[in-house]
């Protein structure tokens, strides 16, 4: 009679499961991706989005809309706020027009490498970081994307020092860090969104623009550029978030699954953008621009204002910056 009753009871469980994995509801997200399908930004988002539908067992199916079809960063974000759109990959610099003290991962030289960039995202001080963005913009920041350093690019003549720069008007983002850092090295620092950059170079709004070598490459620079320098002023750092509504709704479960997603992302991205960098530098010298390696000291002297300008905004944050430095 006990054996029969365990019988019974195992086998109401089993249905109970059944019926609760037969009623589970599927989740379609949208995801936005500035860059076009072939960019390592899109690239990051398409296996994140992969891995957190293995992860969950198809009860979460993300689906990456690259090349700003879904709108601009900014756009992307302001949907997000109003719960109109589910995630998206975006550089850091976009996120600080929602959460200031994002501002810190924009600080010109202050990432030397790409392994110092992941060592601080993984401390308690990026972590600090990540909970003050969130609580101003009502985001979740996910996960890192390191892409790699910003070099500059025109069609004007060669970069070897900062006074190479002046008169010209190189495309930044929308980020005050950014045209601040630009005007200081020497040039005027002109924020266009991404999608106005090849039409804004061919119509002389600006002489040049800057990005990591994987962009220039996927975007063929090469056609409209002829000078690259590798002036290494900024490192990339972008993120993938998503509508902080919609991830207190996950369970804890499926927040731990959608972390773990992203750091696995992380780690398999680190390969594809050391590869991606130094093969598409050789096809950038390939195809015949001239590649400029400057002296840095005299750039990293001229954006110290910069540095305090930030420390009068956000003084708690010396120590965070200092974190940082002291990885490097």
């Amino acid at each position: 009679m006990k054996s029969v009753k365990l019988y019974l009871v195992l086998l109401g469980c089993l249905l109970f499961i059944a019926v609760q994995t037969a009623g589970a509801k599927t989740m379609k997200w949208r995801m936005s991706s500035c860059l076009n399908s072939e960019n390592l930004f899109t690239l990051h988002a398409k296996d994140w989005a992969e891995r957190v539908t293995r992860k969950t067992d198809g009860r979460i199916k993300i689906t990456v809309f690259d090349s700003e079809k879904l709108g601009s960063e900014r756009e992307t974000l302001e949907q997000m706020k109003i719960h109109a759109l589910e995630a998206g990959i975006l550089s850091n610099s976009s996120l600080t027009m929602f959460g200031g003290t994002q501002a810190i991962y924009n600080l010109p030289y202050l990432f030397t490498s790409l392994d110092q960039c992941v060592a601080f995202s993984k401390t308690t001080e990026a972590a600090r970081l990540s909970e003050m963005f969130e609580k101003k913009s009502s985001i979740k920041i996910i996960g890192l994307f390191p892409e790699g350093f910003r070099h500059i690019m025109n069609a004007t003549r060669p970069v070897n020092h900062p006074d190479d720069l002046s008169g010209m008007k190189i495309r930044v983002m929308e980020n005050p860090t950014h045209i601040a850092s630009m005007n200081a090295m020497g040039a005027t620092g002109t924020p266009i969104s991404w999608g106005e950059v090849v039409t804004s170079i061919q119509t002389k709004v600006i002489d040049g623009f800057e990005n990591s070598i994987p962009t220039l490459a996927s975007v063929k620079a090469w056609e409209f550029q002829d000078h690259l320098a590798l002036t290494t002023h900024f490192y990339d750092a972008s993120f993938i978030v998503m509508d902080m509504t919609l991830w207190n709704g996950l369970s804890k479960a499926d927040q731990k699954l959608l972390m773990e997603a992203s750091d696995e992302a992380t780690l398999a991205s680190i390969e594809k953008i050391k590869a991606y960098t130094a093969n598409d530098l050789d096809t950038i010298k390939a195809k015949g621009v001239e590649v400029t390696t400057p002296d840095l000291a005299p750039f990293r002297a001229l954006v110290e204002p910069v540095y305090q300008e930030f420390y009068k905004t956000y003084p708690e944050l010396k120590p965070v910056v200092e974190k940082a430095i002291s990885l490097q």
